[in-house]
């Protein structure tokens, strides 16, 4: 699911950059240049204190920690406000480019990270007229830009342990809609009415959906296909499995679980206890090899030759994805390699302090079966931040 953040947290600022630093050291790179301006705003520009400008600006961070901001002479005074750049330049009739070559020329980088990316939205925030712009203005220096999706990554995706308790804490509020909404999942009620119910108790708790309203939570009913959908106006009925993906927003951090159900009471049919096992073990198989180093695309391969052995049909989307500030944030993804709708996120290596969630899906004739848990890489393998469900839970 997808939804926008708000800019990182000025407390929380000065220790991500230590981060990003440490990044740019293991890559090489001796600067980064986040190149915006008004009508395509980088999507960077928030957490790196540089939006709502107006002109070309350029927020220029260096290996050893220096930070320039080169921007229209209007704004110099609005940046160096803001107290995030060692110096500010501003320019007038001649533009950027003057002072970028200025820059560079002094500092003589060998390598150049610019926000551009093949595979990862928020990391690809330069522009292609604006990219044309930089690579003239730095024209002695183009043959060295690289991406700078891994910077990027380091900034939004690996979190300080501050905003570890943040998502955990967004995770508890999460888990806690789940537990009072479990009344309304009864026959007789509709999914648009436990649809509602979720929002109400959003709104109750003051909290705000992970992603957009119109399908957080999504309920699917029965033999509903899974998808990013919030109902489709389906009446809950005795023997129905209902599945929730549901998720909130506390003071910037997202949740995304999901929870499986078997309503009416009695016995749980054999085809549904079946379907259910296989996810738990398609899960569990999984966090198994979840660790730093290892490529995302096996952490899924784990989980889906997994449920394929077990004669379920392979699932159409990927195992994981990253947790922050929004519900799909950048970074490494637990995903096949289907080149064609992931291009590469999958090759790329989990890393420690990055937040999953872990999610196959497995359809049988009941439905479709989801255990959704959100957990962080730690140096040795993992921690689970939400309750992992271990049994089918039976209302009704």
């Amino acid at each position: 699911m997808r939804e926008g953040s708000g800019a990182l947290k000025q407390e929380f600022l000065e220790k991500k950059l230590k981060v990003v630093r440490k990044t740019m050291d293991k890559r090489g790179v001796d600067m980064w240049i986040t190149f915006s301006r008004e009508g395509n705003e980088d999507p960077l520009a928030g957490d790196l204190r540089f939006d709502h400008l107006t002109w070309r600006s350029a927020a220029v961070i260096e290996r050893d920690g220096e930070r320039t901001a080169i921007v229209g002479s209007l704004e110099s005074e609005l940046v160096r406000s803001r107290g995030m750049y060692h110096k500010v330049i501003g320019y007038g009739r001649e533009g950027a480019a003057p002072a970028l070559r200025e820059l560079v020329s002094k500092r003589r980088p060998k390598r150049i990270a610019v926000n551009t990316s093949r595979d990862l939205g928020a990391a690809d925030g330069l522009s292609s007229g604006m990219e044309r712009y930089l690579r003239a203005a730095l024209k002695a220096y183009a043959k060295s830009f690289v991406s700078a999706e891994d910077i990027a990554i380091a900034l939004r995706a690996k979190l300080i342990p501050e905003e570890v308790e943040l998502l955990a804490k967004s995770i508890r509020e999460c888990e806690g809609i789940y537990d009072e909404l479990e009344q309304e999942i009864r026959p007789g009620r509709t999914d648009k009415q436990v649809h509602d119910a979720a929002q109400a108790l959003i709104e109750e708790r003051r909290l705000t959906p992970a992603w957009a309203a119109d399908h957080c939570p999504s309920v699917a009913v029965g033999a509903a296909p899974a998808a990013h959908l919030g109902y489709r106006g389906d009446e809950i009925e005795r023997g129905n499995m209902v599945k929730l993906d549901f998720g909130v927003r506390y003071e910037g951090y997202c949740s995304d679980l999901q929870r499986v159900y078997y309503v009416g009471g009695g016995a749980v049919p054999a085809e549904v206890k079946k379907a259910f096992g296989a996810a738990r073990r398609a899960n569990d198989a999984a966090l198994t090899i979840l660790r730093p180093g290892i490529p995302g695309w096996r952490v899924d391969a784990a989980a889906r030759q997994l449920i394929v052995k077990e004669g379920f049909p392979e699932y159409m989307h990927a195992l994981g994805h990253v947790l922050g500030r929004s519900t799909h944030e950048i970074g490494p993804l637990l995903g096949p390699r289907w080149p064609n709708r992931y291009g590469k996120q999958g090759e790329k290596e989990v890393e420690e302090d990055i937040v999953f969630t872990i999610e196959p899906s497995v359809e049988g004739r009941a439905g479709t079966c989801n255990l959704e848990q959100d957990v962080l890489v730690t140096a040795n393998g993992y921690r689970e931040l939400s309750k992992s469900q271990r049994e089918i839970i039976v209302l009704g």
